[in-house]
């Protein structure tokens, strides 16, 4: 099942804690054959998204349910045993997501994804994370968590990028503008963050972290002639997991580790 629309509240420290559920993870050579992954998804077609910039395939789970779940099962097992925990969740979307470079110089701003939290987009999300698909791409094309600076009480700009749309910031075919507000307010909402994980894009590394994190791609930017951005973006809800078939529920992993007071 998919989720539907966007939420549209005002981020402030005191509406976003820490995330609760999931600590970030990182897991190479994710697929055992990322070739036939890759070919797959350039071959489904793809639209632009209201959501994000470049361009969305439709969900696979619409498409090949049984790989959608395989795939959601094996970045979950990061965290939860399969064989001792019987695992559940209420809805997940994951979709390949293509974004070309917006401009040739690499350091130029409108090739900087914005800063975001994935509940924003899904609010009812929990887990949520991407796997490289671009060989060979610059390294430095992948993603960073962020924290907000401490005592920050304000709007985050450009929540999601359905923000950035209604702004006028995106135009009808995904690309961004270069004016001189977009950049201003890119430069205003970095103020305000501090950079606290960051994960470089190597081909066929998973990434996965809690929906409450800030994150956002650190750079769109390819060399001419090379492919550009290709991601598998996923993000899963409701999820249950309880210890043997009908036995307790298990806690989440992240609250595991805090149930440790030293």
């Amino acid at each position: 099942m998919e989720n539907k629309g966007a939420g549209s509240s005002i981020a402030t420290k005191s509406q976003y804690k820490a995330p609760t559920h999931f600590f970030p993870v990182v897991v190479d050579n994710f697929f055992e054959d990322p070739g036939a992954i890759v070919e797959y998804g350039k071959s489904l077609p793809k639209e632009i998204s209201e959501k994000s910039p470049g361009r969305r395939s439709k969900q696979l789970w619409a498409i090949d349910d049984v790989l959608h779940t395989t795939i959601i099962k094996k970045a979950l097992s990061c965290y939860y045993d399969l064989d001792y925990v019987s695992l559940t969740w209420q809805n997940s979307n994951m979709s390949f997501h293509e974004i070309p470079r917006y401009s040739p110089d690499k350091k130029d701003i409108i090739n900087k994804g914005w800063t975001h939290q994935d509940v924003d987009i899904f609010p009812n999300n929990e887990f949520a994370g991407l796997i490289y698909l671009t060989p060979d791409i610059d390294p430095d094309s992948g993603t960073s968590l962020w924290s907000l600076k401490p005592n920050v009480e304000i709007e985050i700009q450009a929540k999601s990028y359905f923000d950035q749309y209604k702004k006028g910031w995106y135009l009808d075919d995904g690309t961004p503008t270069d004016g001189e507000e977009y950049v201003k307010s890119y430069l205003e909402q970095q103020e305000l963050l501090t950079e606290k994980m960051r994960f470089q894009n190597v081909f066929n590394r998973m990434i996965g972290y809690d929906s409450m994190e800030w994150h956002g791609a650190n750079s769109y930017y390819h060399q001419d002639g090379k492919d550009p951005r290709l991601t598998l973006a996923y993000f899963i809800e409701g999820i249950n997991s309880e210890i043997g078939n009908g036995g307790p529920k298990s806690d989440f992993p992240l609250k595991r580790i805090k149930n440790y007071y030293i």
